[in-house]
């Protein structure tokens, strides 16, 4: 049987983004209370949001952190018993330099909960990005938590969110494990939800490049933002949970699941010219993601 968390006290780093933002509006929901760490990004309309509900909500404290800056970290961390760790670039992943940016972020804050003695387990939002990208995923039948993309094939492709996402939770698992951290990751597909073509375009954007390819491939999925982030409350408050969860909704593999996921990121993408409606040898690609394990997490506990 397993068992559940307390209630308690949580860190969300970096709260100011979008799915940040929604674990911790759900935190506060189901009663924790919660430290926002908001990195230093320029204002923007969620970090506004959160300094307006700390003026009302005694349960929320909000610090700004860098990154970088190993001591503003732990001063975040302060008598946390969780960080929920994610790192989305607002301005998206368009060169290198953003992806060794992840990466380091990734190792200081695995660090500081290393060396935070009340933090029990970090909860890592990486990406599907993290594991669909290599040369042979168009002949693999199943792809699920053992799989990682390529990092050559990556680079090669200029796939920079793939990249930053790859690099970044492979370097947290390393040192989570040299360290003895307990940490999860929750691995979502494209995030969409409230206001997303909003608060969240760029990473959307960056998420996309290759979309035709991942379409072909069956490994195009998006995931409500609410769901994810219940998801990655859930992989905490389940003391059994372990490893990679893939997170998603709906597999985007043929042309009409397509065509609503264009909608639901408009105005971010053009709708395509008029389609008949009933299209004729439309083809339907093969599903190839696997999200077994989370749907044991989600009903009943955990699969290692």
């Amino acid at each position: 049987m397993n068992q559940e968390k307390t209630i308690s006290c949580c860190c969300v780093l970096d709260a100011s983004t979008y799915v940040g933002f929604w674990i911790l509006k759900r935190l506060l929901t189901r009663g924790y209370s919660v430290h926002a760490a908001i990195r230093k990004n320029g204002e923007s309309v969620l970090e506004e949001k959160i300094r307006d509900m700390e003026a009302n909500e005694e349960r929320l404290e909000v610090y700004d952190v860098d990154v970088l800056d190993y001591q503003s970290i732990l001063i975040s961390l302060n008598n946390c018993n969780a960080v929920f760790c994610c790192l989305d670039n607002p301005e998206g992943y368009d060169e290198e330099k953003e992806v060794d940016l992840e990466v380091r972020g990734a190792i200081n804050v695995v660090e500081a909960c290393a060396r935070t003695e009340s933090i029990e387990k970090i909860v890592f939002s990486s990406s599907l990005t993290a594991a669909i990208w290599r040369d042979n995923i168009g002949t693999q039948k199943d792809v699920d938590e053992k799989c990682w993309s390529d990092l050559d094939f990556c680079l090669k492709k200029k796939l920079w969110h793939a990249l930053a996402k790859t690099q970044s939770e492979k370097a947290a698992w390393a040192l989570a494990m040299d360290r003895m951290v307990n940490m999860v990751s929750v691995n979502p597909g494209l995030i969409v939800g409230p206001s997303v073509a909003q608060h969240n375009p760029r990473p959307t954007m960056s998420y996309l490049k290759g979309a035709a390819q991942m379409y072909e491939n069956g490994v195009l999925a998006y995931v409500d933002v609410e769901f994810v982030a219940d998801v990655h409350i859930r992989a905490f408050e389940d003391t059994s949970a372990c490893g990679r969860y893939f997170c998603f909704n709906q597999i985007v593999n043929t042309e009409e699941e397509a065509l609503k996921l264009v909608q639901t990121l408009s105005p971010l993408i053009p709708m395509p010219p008029r389609h008949e409606k009933e299209m004729q040898g439309s083809e339907v690609y093969e599903e190839r993601l696997r999200n077994k394990k989370l749907n044991k997490l989600v009903e009943a506990g955990f699969a290692c």
